[in-house]
């Protein structure tokens, strides 16, 4: 076990912490595991884990460290400060950066840090190479090339030269080349072989580019043309599908998520009696509901009014009326349960899964995802035993 985990609180410190809690996220870090290998055995390469967006709500530290358990060494953000998170953890792991940098300051600490930055412009990487120089370091890049997404890159007609003159600064050393895919067949392929063809350009001019990587998620999924070197998913190691297409494409996922929250009050309410805002609920009988203090601040959509489904127990019960910024109402009739029980907002599995929860908001489960607070508590398990906890400072 990684030092990360050897410094985390013991399972029966966390357990009491969660007494605590009126909702947390609990992450099952064997799932992430299970699906690091399905990625494994589909592509057959070097696995470059995205984990922008604190690891689409699952938190960014925990779960890089326990990919480098894995075998991952290196993986890719989005933000500057996210790989600073990984580098005040202790983590040590290979970081690929493509935040845009624009002060001096900035472009020190990724010399400091040894964060692999995505260059494709000329004057971030002449200023990167004079921090480098001035630091008496040799700092890793990767050149993001804009094979036909047409969002950032240098031009895949004008790569080649671009490549050719950062490949003469002395502080700077290209360790490879990316592309981000239309997800569009026809073009694809386009966007892939022009990748192809400027590695051999380089090739003939004497410049390895070293990783070449073009296919994230969806890319694992359906095309296995994209694999190259390396492959950048991201969504779908956490055990999300991306997509309903995306299943029975012959890698089956573990959903790592499940989102647990405590019923904070119980009432009875009588046949006829309006609940939450616009009365957009009304009994049609005599009810139990509970109030459970989660709401869309919290990341539970509020395009789930008047159809979410929460597990309680062994049963699937509807979210009642309006989702609000702080609550919602579940109907609790025919169960026994009261205050300070705990029921599931999403599911590992069944009608409140990730991906089914997504599909009932109309959102995608990257943006169900994303929107999970980063403030909420999450707890991280290893063959069923709690090995982690972020924000404990909540609850102190």
């Amino acid at each position: 076990m990684s030092s990360y985990f050897a410094n985390q609180p013991s399972e029966q410190e966390i357990k009491e912490k969660i007494k605590g809690f009126s909702s947390w996220l609990e992450i099952d870090l064997d799932a992430i595991g299970h699906n690091l290998e399905e990625v494994r055995k589909r592509t057959g390469g070097e696995i470059v884990p995205c984990v922008k967006s604190n690891a689409y709500g699952h938190g960014v530290v925990p779960i890089v460290a326990y990919m480098m358990e894995q075998g991952v060494r290196q993986v890719l953000v989005a933000k500057l400060y996210e790989a600073m998170q990984l580098r005040d953890a202790g983590l040590d792991v290979g970081i690929v950066s493509i935040d845009p940098l624009y002060s001096d300051e900035d472009y020190d600490k990724v010399v400091a840090n040894s964060i692999t930055q995505t260059i494709y412009q000329s004057e971030p990487a002449r200023r990167l190479n004079k921090a480098a120089e001035k630091a008496d370091k040799i700092t890793p890049i990767w050149v993001k090339i804009d094979t036909g997404l047409g969002r950032v890159g240098v031009r895949w007609s004008e790569a080649v030269e671009f490549i050719e003159k950062i490949n003469g600064y002395t502080n700077l050393r290209l360790e490879g080349i990316f592309s981000t895919m239309s997800e569009a067949e026809e073009l694809d392929r386009k966007q892939v072989q022009r990748i192809l063809d400027i590695e051999k350009a380089c090739e003939v001019k004497g410049i390895e580019v070293g990783t070449k990587s073009i296919g994230s998620s969806n890319a694992v999924f359906h095309k296995s043309y994209t694999y190259l070197d390396a492959t950048r998913p991201g969504l779908m190691l956490m055990g999300f599908y991306p997509e309903d297409d995306d299943m029975g494409q012959g890698i089956k996922l573990k959903q790592s998520l499940c989102w647990k929250a405590r019923i904070e009050h119980v009432k009875t309410v009588e046949k006829g009696e309006a609940l939450t805002y616009s009365r957009r609920f009304v009994a049609s009988k005599r009810m139990k509901v509970g109030t459970v203090h989660v709401g869309y601040y919290d990341g539970f959509p509020r395009s789930l009014t008047k159809k979410g489904k929460v597990r309680v127990g062994d049963q699937i019960k509807d979210v009642l009326g309006t989702v609000s910024v702080n609550h919602f109402l579940v109907d609790l009739s025919d169960t026994d349960y009261g205050i300070g029980d705990v029921v599931e907002p999403i599911s590992r599995e069944g009608e409140n899964s990730a991906l089914n929860v997504a599909n009932l908001a109309g959102i995608m489960t990257y943006s169900l995802g994303n929107g999970l607070h980063m403030l909420t508590p999450r707890v991280y398990t290893r063959g069923g035993v709690s090995v982690a906890l972020t924000n404990p400072r909540l609850v102190e």
